[in-house]
Parts: structure tokens; sequence; C-alpha cells
């Protein structure tokens, strides 16, 4: 079920309105709100809705026991192992089998033919993390274990962010399965907002630019080197406005149900650097791999710069490859975690900290800064974008080639497109979210809501195109 969707609409339509009947009484209250967190899930593979219930058992059970043993790193080694185990199988096991039979015919043997016809379940690569990370946090004695399984099992399966983030942690968001909730008018008017804002962003921004960049990517040869290096630009628009559209989403759907999501976004496009726009880019994934995997890994040698940088680079080669088994994803983590390199070299020279800090605050430096690195974005981002290396190794020669610098309509007019979005989000980069408008006059903020309404239901993309982080 799509929350670009008909369906998603009537479903939450029944659950918004069955929960606020029954607030009254807690227990009831969180078992109706699992069931359709359940069944949310179902609706894509009901297969799939035993697995996300070992998860949590699993977990519960873990975080249950931790405490009290005398081993309690056997018991983390229980959740790193089936977590991690699932994902590895269902994510990553033909990768490694291919990977391997190429090494194999490379060497001159025989390659064995091993690969699976394994279906990804949708979200597994959240979910799982997710509750991982309370595992972990028990283990570090950063949390009480919870007691309450119906609260646990909604804490991990909570429809709104179940798909595609934010990657909750426990501390902050199962606490608020324990209590009452209150229906709250002004948190509604935000969490209608945020729904608004994400369906247009998803709708009408992000899948009309993903019509033209899948286009592109559909025949390469016979796109102009400019259309090719328009559509890498476009595409960063493209993931941005869908990605965060989700979030939006997710966070909009949470406030009407009375919860509270992190923000997952902080104008990422609009960054000085690299480094930069990874702390503000799908900003519950890097927190958590920061939290629980680099903090440990450049621990192991804190006073070598040598070896930070190469914990860095391993650290982006993980996360290149927690979006997708292949080696584009790989590629494209290993890039980001070079350029990285500026920023830890100058931890330990004085010049290049100043010249970065120079950077960063000059008003006119720092404004070529954010179009340097988009451009250096949107470059890696063909790898990002590509099935394989081969079509990204054809989209690079081809780009590159400078036959023509030719540009088509539809991508003139997505270019329009992806310029009014973002000159719209820098005029509002200081509000607390993109589409904070309850100080604007109440005539012209009800007009926006119609015109916005009236895009999406006459050029919005309804249940067609899949949100873009499904896939991982």
């Amino acid at each position: 079920m799509r929350f670009n969707s008909l369906e998603f609409v009537i479903f939450f339509a029944v659950v918004f309105f069955v929960l606020w009947r029954f607030n009254k009484r807690l227990r009831t209250n969180n078992i109706i709100l699992l069931v359709a967190s359940y069944a949310f899930y179902g609706w894509w593979d009901y297969r799939f809705l035993f697995l996300i219930l070992a998860s949590s058992v699993v977990d519960y059970v873990v975080g249950y026991k931790i405490p009290e043993s005398k081993n309690k790193k056997a018991w983390l080694s229980v959740s790193l192992i089936v977590n991690l185990g699932l994902l590895m199988f269902f994510k990553y096991y033909n990768f490694f089998v291919e990977s391997a039979n190429d090494l194999m015919e490379s060497l001159g043997y025989e390659g064995s033919n091993n690969a699976l016809n394994i279906i990804l379940p949708v979200g597994i690569s959240f979910y799982t993390f997710q509750t991982l990370s309370y595992s972990l946090d028990v283990y570090k004695g950063k949390i009480k274990p919870q007691k309450d399984l119906l609260a646990f099992l909604n804490y991990v399966s909570f429809f709104p962010q179940l798909i595609a983030g934010p990657i909750e942690r426990a501390s902050t968001f199962l606490p608020q399965f324990l209590k009452k909730r209150e229906f709250n008018y002004d948190n509604a008017i935000i969490g209608s907002r945020l729904l608004l804002y994400g369906f247009f962003k998803k709708m009408v921004i992000a899948d009309n630019i993903g019509l033209v960049v899948d286009g592109v990517y559909a025949n390469i040869q016979n796109h102009s080197s400019a259309e090719l290096l328009v559509a890498a630009l476009l595409f960063f628009v493209q993931l941005y406005c869908d990605f965060s559209a989700y979030t939006d989403i997710a966070r909009g759907a949470a406030k009407l149900l009375g919860f509270e999501l992190m923000k997952n976004f902080k104008t990422p496009l609009f960054s000085k650097s690299i480094p930069e726009f990874w702390t503000r880019w799908h900003i519950s994934l890097t927190t958590w791999f920061r939290d629980y995997f680099f903090i440990w890994l450049a621990g192991l040698n804190k006073k070598s710069t040598l070896w930070r940088i190469l914990a860095t680079i391993i650290l982006f080669f993980v996360i290149g490859l927690w979006h997708g088994a292949n080696y584009t994803f790989a590629i494209f983590g290993l890039l980001n975690g070079i350029f990285y390199i500026p920023r830890i070299l100058a931890r330990k020279n004085r010049v290049l900290r100043n010249g970065l800090k120079t950077l960063n605050t000059n008003p006119v430096l720092s404004k070529f800064a954010i179009v340097f690195t988009y451009l250096l974005l949107s470059i890696t981002g063909i790898l990002f974008r590509s099935p394989d290396i081969q079509t990204a190794g054809m989209y690079y020669s081809s780009m590159l080639s400078f036959d023509t610098m030719s540009l088509s309509e539809p991508v003139i007019n997505m270019i329009y497109v992806s310029v009014g979005i973002l000159a719209y989000e820098w005029i509002m980069k200081e509000k607390s979210h993109p589409f904070e408008i309850s100080n604007f006059n109440p005539i012209l903020r009800r007009s926006i809501y119609v015109v916005l309404i009236v895009l999406i239901l006459v050029v919005g993309y309804f249940g067609k195109e899949p949100f873009y982080y499904f896939q991982f």
C-alpha cells in the first residue's frame, strides 16, 4: 500500500477515526494500532509479516534478558545474528554469490549456480536497524528493557515510518506508546500541512522529474551530452523530493495520530560540502551508523589520522552497500568517504581548517561551495541511479563526449520545475519546515492549499510510482 494511492488515503482515514474513537483506553488503542500496522505491511506481502514479528520478538526477549544475564554479549550476539542474518540473506545473498562467481571466472574456474530467487521484503533495511538499535542501547545501559510487548511491537512496526523511516530510537519513540494520546488541534494542522506538502513533492515534483530522468537513462546513447548532464542534476532533485516527501507524509500522519517522528532532512541540497550534506540527508541513518558503527571503528585507533580516514571510507562503503547489493552503491559510498578526507586532515592542519572555515562562512565563496557540492553529488549520483556498472560507464562516457549541447523541451521544463522548488526551499530554509506557512495571511494560506491540491489532482501520479527508497 503506497502513500501516494487512494487505498492509503482510505486506510489512513479509517485508522485515524477508529484510533481517536478509542483513545481513552491505551491498551485497546495500541492493539488497534498494531493491527493497522500489520495490515499495512501485510498489504505488500503477508508472508513477510513473520519476519518483522520474528525480529521484534527476538529483540524484545534479548532486551529483557541482557540486564539479568552474566553473559550480556551472548544475548546481544543473538540480536546481531538474527537481524543482520535476515538482512544479509534477503538483501545480499545473491550479490555475494554472483561476486564469488565473477572472481572464480576471472581466475579461470567455473562459477557455481547457487543464486536463489529471493524477494526483498519491503522496509527490512529500516526496521532491522530500528529494532537492533534497541538491543544495542539496552546492552550499553542507555535505556531499560521494555516489558510491555504490545508497546514494543508497535515501536518496531508503526506503519507511517515502517517502510522507509525515519529510523527511530527507542529512547525517544518507544515511550510514546506508553501514555495516552490526546488529540491536539495545532499538531493536526501541522500534520495536515506536512501531508499536503509531502504529496505535492512526491506526486507533482518528484514523479514528473522522474519520468524525464527515466527516459534519459532508458536510452542514454540517443541523448546529447547536455541532456545527460542535466538529467544527472535533475536526479538529485527528484531523489530529494521523493525521499523527503516520504518523511513529510510519515511525520504528518504520525502527528495526526498523536506521535512525533524525528526530522530526517535539513535542506541537504544547500550543503557547502559533502560532510555537511551527510549531516543533513537521511539523518536517522547517518546518525545510526555514527553511533553504532563509526564511533567503535574509529575508536580502535583514536590517535591515527590515517586510521580515521580509512574508518571513514569503510563507513561510507558500508552505507553505500546499505542502499543496495550492487557495485554501483559500493563505489558511490567509497567516493563519498574519500570526499571526507579534507575535513579529516583539517583536524590537525590549521591552514586547511581556516580555509574550509572561510569557504563555509564567506558570503560569496559559500554560494560557490553549494553549487560545487551539488555538482559533485550529481556526478556521483549517476552511480546511485544506474542499475549496474556498465550503464554507469556508458552514461559517463556519453556525457563526457560533448557531442551536442541541445536540450529537449521536457528536460527544459523540468529545469524550471527544479529551480522553482529549490528557490522556494531556499527562501524557507530557516523555517522549522519548508511548508511552515502559519504566519501567512489566512486568505493566501488557503489559496496555497487549494493550488497544491489542484496540482496534485491534475498532474499528480496516483499510486503509479513507488517511493525511491522502497527498493532499499
